[in-house]
């Protein structure tokens, strides 16, 4: 069972990691208030249902309802990622929406869910508080760095020293382009489980190469490289 959870996990990682490659952070920014606000009742209005609901019951309302209300907060991101993907919606601007709806609702059910132990157990400053700031503040550095930082460091500095092998099947430069997402993926996913969740360091990480250009080449090298070493 522990295998099968492995796989299991290491499968929703990558596919969250490939998800973030599609992120358009200049529609993200369009569309951020509204995404905000749906975030916003995407979290309370479920939460808010779920506790009532049990204490109509007439479960107590620590630890039970609030437990069952914290359940329901979260969105799947994955499988909005997933989906929005398959059906090719995923640049236009309700898409972009619902994307980062999803983003924002599962960083608020982090909380909530910090929140719910600490009540349930002693308070703990590090985790309720200082963790989720300090994932906040990552993930604004994050973003800047994918629109400011990666494009040009990877674009001007790295691949253009690397030299393509004459009669090699595979390009270096895609080579060197997909060692660079798996060691992001796996630093990004490292630092942001010890703030609470790997996948939030898994999207964060996508979103990384999600300017390198306006073709998805990042994205289409991703694919081509993981198909090659997997099969």
């Amino acid at each position: 069972p522990d295998f099968f959870t492995l796989i299991g996990h290491a499968g929703v990682a990558l596919m969250i990691f490939e998800s973030g490659m599609h992120f358009d952070f200049e529609k993200a920014a369009a569309v951020g208030p509204q995404a905000c606000l749906v975030a916003l009742l995407g979290t309370i209005l479920p939460f808010a249902s779920g506790t009532f609901l049990m204490m109509l019951y007439g479960k107590p309302l620590l630890p039970d309802a609030l437990a069952v209300g914290t359940a329901l907060a979260p969105s799947s991101v994955g499988i909005a990622l997933r989906l929005l993907g398959e059906a090719g919606v995923l640049q236009y601007d309700f898409g972009q929406v619902i994307i980062t709806a999803a983003f924002v609702d599962d960083i608020l059910s982090l909380i909530l869910f910090n929140v719910l132990f600490s009540l349930t157990g002693e308070f703990n400053v590090m985790a309720t508080v200082v963790n989720p700031i300090i994932g906040i503040v990552f993930m604004g550095l994050a973003m800047a760095g994918a629109v400011k930082v990666w494009p040009r460091l990877i674009n001007e500095v790295i691949l253009p020293r690397v030299r393509d092998v004459e009669g090699s099947k595979a390009s270096r430069k895609d080579e060197v382009l997909f060692f660079l997402m798996v060691v992001v993926l796996l630093a990004y996913a490292t630092i942001t489980f010890f703030l609470g969740t790997h996948l939030w360091g898994c999207f964060i990480a996508g979103m990384s190469f999600a300017c390198l250009g306006n073709d998805h080449h990042a994205h289409h090298v991703w694919v081509k490289q993981t198909k090659r070493v997997t099969s």
